[in-house]
């Protein structure tokens, strides 16, 4: 048997009832499927915390567009996009 670690975790009772009902569906014990559970999505939450640190650590070192300057270029964007569609049609 593999050694294990002991984790005590606070969930909602929402989310406890979820989980006894996959244990039951995938015939396991709540431990198991908790573990199973975390043992699949690791690497996705690992690999997405990695990247909103990245774009974190990119905004703060080459600065971002303000929102105002998005929106204003989306609206530019936006109205060459149907004058081109009118003078399609025209």
């Amino acid at each position: 048997m593999k050694k294990s670690v002991v984790i005590t975790a606070r969930i909602t009772p929402a989310l406890a009832k979820k989980i006894a009902a996959y244990a039951k569906a995938a015939r396991r014990s709540k431990s198991q499927a908790i573990e199973n559970i975390i043992e699949h999505n690791i690497d996705h939450e690992m690999k997405f915390a990695e990247a909103v640190n990245e774009g974190i650590r990119s905004a703060q070192e080459e600065g971002t567009i303000p929102h105002e300057e998005v929106m204003r270029r989306l609206r530019e964007r936006s109205a060459k996009y149907r004058r081109s569609l009118r003078k399609r049609a025209a």
